[in-house]
């Protein structure tokens, strides 16, 4: 087995694992298939918080709270890893989604996506 390094500097900070970017608790859909056909109608439904999870407004406030922060702090670049439930939230606070282009809105798998704060 072969490693390598990337010629890169250090970064200025240490990476933090920043609770808010944790993927949404899905309730009684936990386990089951992303795609199956009750979640997908279930995803439309923004208030709903699947009988113990998180609803849709309950993530975005989270993340939009998280996101605020970010564009506070001028003059920084972040890198946040999360799942696809989290990006589709990044997506909408940057740009207009209907609500079934959000409820379908998704990355590939490791895919990186830029972002600026206006």
């Amino acid at each position: 087995m072969r490693s390598c390094t990337l010629p890169c500097p250090a970064p200025p900070t240490r990476p933090w694992c920043e609770p808010r970017l944790r993927e949404q608790c899905f309730g009684k859909y936990e386990g089951t298939p992303r795609n199956g056909g009750e979640f997908r109608v279930s995803k439309t439904h923004f208030a709903d918080r699947y009988d113990g999870g998180e609803s849709m407004m309950q993530l975005a406030q989270r993340i939009y709270n998280l996101l605020d922060e970010l564009k506070a702090d001028t003059g920084k670049t972040y890198l946040l890893v999360a799942h696809n439930g989290i990006a589709r939230v990044v997506q909408s606070y940057f740009y207009d989604m209907t609500n079934e282009e959000y409820a379908a809105a998704g990355i590939r798998n490791c895919e990186l996506v830029e972002y600026h704060f206006e």
